[in-house]
């Protein structure tokens, strides 16, 4: 890597034997030009690097070797420049070279040791095997907390038109030992299709001793490899990482509009997911995933940079993290069961709250870095963004909220381990919201500029810049668009569209007749009060087809399309940008027989 992103530069050796190497002696250096100049940095006596999926060792290449044996007494070029391994009297052992490094991209062999020397954007990986992200299987959904009538479960989904033949690959939870099950032979999935292995596969004792379960109390990693037929690793994985889960709720993908995440799902699709048995969950051959799990609670505007104090200083007492209740019922924030156990915020900062706090329903609450004890501080904060003594502020958190890119995360604790588990009495906690902003686009420009970051939908998923807006800040109920009855529906829009903000009922009515409820037209952005105006796709042609919908302002939209209803899953056809209102006319020149289609906003995968 030696152009990084961030850090200093660094470089990797591998050792491919099926033994452990002593490195003490040889020599490292970015000039080769004769053996004594290849004789640049000694590594030092009793180093050794070590065999398989351990044998790997990153040096730091920052001209600092007095932080430690790892560092060398060399940089390496932004350009172009050679690096080379050398015994003790200077022979090349091996060496690499490269030209016009990318900034934040490292490039390696693959697979590792060979010939074959490629770039990885997205997938550096100092010290530890090099790989390229499958891009045809994907892991899709995952089930670890897991009490009978379930086990532990992993989907697979091939995002490509074409088979793939997965026999031979390999699952594992270890990125040390990526071969713990091997996928029996010609085990195929269908284009577009989904395949579901389940613990009696990968737990068994027929598998041992490389069987292996998912944690469902600290989380884990899922690693499926790519294999060729004599089951060695080609470098090609797909990889995915979660946390703590609560009992019966999946991990699955969710495509957001800048790449996939993997979080908690607001139900489970794995094919048989209400069974009575073990034996009938494992019917299940896999199904396209439901929509991310939402709230109760959700992070709904965060204030991380406020405008500068002279100096220019960082305005640290002026931040702010919004909470918000989506629904009608107060919420603890700790377990009513274990009271001393309490929900918190991590990552960008650290805070634990209060014991015996309960946000109200469809209520708010604020943390902030200082101590709301302190009376000054406190005052000047209310009179920053006029604030009623009514809004609860509670603090102060540890750190700060990163002024460029940081992550903010909300989790509540989950029952303690039991006696019959092998940690009894440990807490795990759950993920309940997560946003990993940053002060670039495509996320909305809040920094410094004395704009907050503002969630457009609370009831929507948070960890992606198209559900967030940047605004004059709101904290508190004045802010988040707020919902007195919980219906889904913003007390303003409904105001303005004649309907009781205190009536949550209204939701389920069609005031228009349009066959579309109220909540519905608030989703799609049309009129409730106007039989004409509804989201809806007409088909005016064949051969091709030709589609025609009205955009609404401000709105994305995304066309998929099935040949038939049996088909497994959804396929995109065309995406739509948000812009003006207006009629879209899209041809489908492919169609040659039925083909169905639906239309979706906002736009999704």
């Amino acid at each position: 890597m030696p152009l990084p992103s961030s850090g200093d530069d660094w470089f990797e050796i591998h050792n491919p034997l099926p033994q452990a190497v002593a490195l003490g002696g040889l020599y490292l250096s970015d000039d080769l030009a004769s053996p004594a100049t290849r004789q640049k940095y000694e590594i030092p006596a009793l180093s050794f690097i070590g065999t398989g999926l351990l044998g790997y060792q990153r040096f730091e290449a920052d001209n600092n070797t007095a932080a430690g044996p790892e560092h060398v007494n060399f940089k390496l070029s932004n350009t172009a420049e050679s690096i080379g391994l050398s015994d003790a009297s200077g022979n090349n052992i091996d060496s690499v070279s490269y030209a016009s490094p990318t900034s934040g991209v490292s490039e390696g062999r693959l697979p590792d040791g060979s010939a074959n020397i490629i770039r990885f954007p997205g997938t550096a990986s100092p010290a530890d095997a090099n790989y390229v992200n499958l891009t045809n299987v994907v892991i899709n959904e995952a089930l670890t907390h897991s009490d009978p009538p379930f086990e532990d479960a992993i989907e697979l989904r091939n995002l490509s038109g074409a088979a793939v033949n997965l026999g031979g690959w390999f699952l594992s939870d270890a990125k040390k030992d990526l071969k713990k099950y091997r996928i029996a032979s010609n085990t195929t999935i269908t284009a577009n299709g989904f395949r579901v292995f389940y613990e009696a596969q990968f737990n068994a004792p027929s598998n041992a001793p490389a069987i292996f379960s998912l944690s469902s109390a600290h989380g884990d990693e899922i690693y499926l490899s790519q294999a060729d037929t004599n089951g060695n690793l080609t470098g090609y994985r797909s990889t995915e990482k979660f946390g703590a889960a609560e009992n019966g709720v999946s991990f699955g993908r969710y495509q957001t509009s800048v790449g996939a995440d993997f979080t908690a799902l607001s139900r489970r699709t794995f094919g048989a997911d209400a069974p009575d048995t073990v034996a009938e969950f494992r019917a299940g051959t896999g199904l396209a995933n439901a929509y991310p799990k939402i709230g109760p609670v959700v992070i709904s505007e965060i204030m991380y940079h406020p405008p500068d104090l002279p100096g220019p200083l960082d305005d640290v007492a002026s931040e702010f993290i919004e909470l918000h209740n989506l629904t009608g019922s107060p919420v603890p924030l700790y377990d009513t069961a274990f009271p001393t156990n309490r929900w918190r915020l991590r990552d960008a900062v650290d805070f634990d709250f209060p014991a015996n706090t309960t946000i109200a329903a469809n209520g708010y609450l604020l943390v902030v870095s200082f101590d709301p004890a302190d009376g000054l501080a406190l005052a000047a904060f209310r009179a920053t963004y006029n604030l009623s003594p009514a809004v609860a502020i509670f603090g102060p958190y540890t750190g700060k909220l990163d002024n460029g890119d940081d992550s903010v995360e909300l989790s509540r604790p989950d029952a303690p381990q039991g006696t019959n588990t092998s940690e009894p009495g440990f807490v795990p906690f759950i993920l309940v919201d997560k946003v990993h902003y940053r002060d670039a686009a495509p996320w909305p420009g809040a920094d410094g500029n004395g704009q907050s970051l503002q969630r457009i939908n609370p009831d929507e998923y948070g960890n992606d810049p198209i559900n967030w807006s940047a605004a004059t800040p709101t904290p508190g109920p004045q802010g988040g668009n707020p919902d007195t009855d919980g219906d889904g529906m913003p007390n303003d829009w409904e105001l303005t569209n004649g309907f009781n903000p205190n009536d949550p009922s209204d939701a389920a009515l069609d005031a228009d007749g349009d066959g579309m409820t109220n909540l519905q037209e608030y989703l799609a952005g049309t009129d409730p009060r106007n039989g004409s105006s509804f989201l809806r796709i007409a088909i005016t042609g064949a051969g091709p087809a030709v589609l025609e919908f009205t955009a609404q302002l401000d709105r994305t939209y995304t066309i998929e399309y099935k040949n038939t209803l049996n088909d497994p899953a959804w396929v995109k056809f065309a995406d739509v940008p948000a812009g003006a209102q207006r009629l879209i006319v899209i041809n489908d020149p492919s169609v040659t027989s039925t083909r169905f289609y639906r239309l979706r906003t906002p736009q999704t995968p």
